[in-house]
């Protein structure tokens, strides 16, 4: 599902490139749950946005799902994100002037497949959040705002979903019901699942972790 190779990013700082990521290769088979752990700054969410088609390579190949993503062009690469990725940001990335269940439903809007309320509301029940369906993201505490950014990640059943620190806005008790969800779905419609995290207790769900360390890949555990 996810194949990188010698993958390697960098930015323009006081005139000169500042490398972010170095030489990243690594390979994740469709289905699997992998967790990738880092203090702040090694890369982690940079690695990421590679992934998602947000930012683009400076060297090396990134191949999901069989489609080389450095090869297409924005309008493919947008499309390509939209039909078969997921993604859960850290700050949660809602529209302010949708409510709950409107952006639960965007995806399969945006794909023409229909208004979605049916399937928006089903995924906000499950995250128990059906009774605020109809408030804006403003009316919604942080966890309630992460829990609708992942049903919506999920709402068009994607191949591949990319979280950003997806219980870090929630107690300890919607943490475990959240990770329980997470991987309950993707187990049921077959997703992979890429997991950026400090909690360890939603990485010692995945089958393995990887570790970035100053911008480069530093282990790997089974």
């Amino acid at each position: 599902m996810i194949h990188l190779d010698k993958v390697s990013y960098s930015v323009a700082h006081l005139g000169q490139p500042l490398t972010l990521l170095q030489e990243i290769s690594f390979h994740i088979p469709p289905g699997e749950a992998v967790s990738l752990l880092g203090p702040s700054g090694s890369g982690k969410s940079t690695l990421l946005a590679l992934l998602a088609g947000v930012e683009r390579p400076d060297r090396g190949s990134i191949r999901i799902d069989g489609v080389e993503l450095t090869a297409l062009g924005d309008d493919d690469l947008a499309r390509f994100r939209r039909q078969r990725v997921g993604v859960v940001f850290q700050d949660f990335h809602l529209l302010p002037t949708l409510s709950a269940w409107e952006n639960v439903a965007l995806p399969l809007q945006l794909a023409g497949k229909g208004e979605g309320y049916n399937e928006a509301m089903q995924l906000l029940e499950q995250v128990g959040l059906r009774q605020r369906s109809q408030h804006r993201p403003a009316e919604l505490s942080g966890g309630e705002q992460q829990r609708v950014a992942i049903a919506r990640a999920f709402i068009h059943r994607p191949q591949l979903i990319l979280a950003d620190e997806p219980t870090g806005n929630l107690d300890q008790h919607t943490s475990k019901q959240i990770i329980d969800l997470l991987f309950s779905w993707a187990a049921e419609w077959g997703i992979t699942l890429f997991l950026v995290t400090h909690d360890p207790q939603l990485a010692s769900r995945a089958v393995r972790s990887l570790a970035l360390m100053d911008g480069r890949l530093a282990s790997t555990s089974v």
